[in-house]
């Protein structure tokens, strides 16, 4: 299961990494890890510095991110399986079957994107998805999914989520805003104030509004 390092730096890699046996890693992490850190270092870590310095990510990241499935182990396990290979998704990098995706996967992916000490970017393409996506999978009714879902995934929208607020931070069991449909049953009208959102400028419009009406009051 051990591999060559490409920084052979004391501690700079996890153990398992170096051949120490653990109960935890088999094939299929080591696999998992080599496909994750080639597809990191090259489509990630060359500009994250630069990225960061800018304060922005260039679409055609997201875009080539979601081409190849590298943001759906933000989810994170276990994968919401009918729905991906009802969207023709069997697998994700280094063969590895959405079945066999696990928390072990998981930790592996949330390493490797964050390997390169620089965390902007990197949160940048994976927090829509790993705090947005989850309450809709876990949650939503069939219909919200089946509206939102398939192009979250596919990468052709992309989703926030807002929780915290200035007087109750990310206490869910405080927060005041609310949100109550209008007379004609049309809209949603809300009513507070959320900061430190995680993504809404990244998101599209009509999504953001989308799903913060009907999340609110569906979920």
């Amino acid at each position: 299961m051990s591999s060559a390092l490409s920084i052979p730096v004391p501690f700079s890699e996890p153990p398992w990494l170096n051949g120490l046996p653990s109960p935890y890693y088999n094939e299929s992490h080591g696999k998992w890890q080599k496909a994750c850190r080639d597809f990191i270092s090259e489509h990630l870590a060359p500009h994250a510095l630069q990225w960061e310095t800018e304060g922005s990510v260039p679409d055609h990241v997201f875009e080539t991110f979601s081409k190849h499935h590298m943001l759906i182990p933000n989810l994170p396990a276990p994968l919401p399986i009918t729905m991906l290979k009802s969207l023709g998704i069997t697998e994700l990098s280094g063969g590895l079957k959405i079945e066999d995706f696990d928390y072990m996967h998981f930790s592996i992916y949330i390493t490797e994107m964050r390997r390169m000490g620089i965390g902007g970017p990197a949160s940048s393409l994976s927090t829509g998805m790993a705090y947005g996506m989850p309450p809709i999978i876990t949650y939503g009714s069939a219909e919200l999914q089946k509206t939102l879902l398939p192009d979250l995934i596919k990468g052709k929208k992309r989703i926030c989520i807002a929780i915290t607020e200035p007087d109750a931070g990310s206490d869910v069991a405080n927060i005041t805003t609310t949100a109550e449909r209008s007379p004609c049953g049309k809209f949603y009208i809300v009513n507070g104030e959320k900061k430190w959102s995680v993504g809404p400028i990244l998101t599209n419009p009509c999504m953001s509004q989308e799903c913060a009406y009907r999340i609110v009051c569906e979920i």
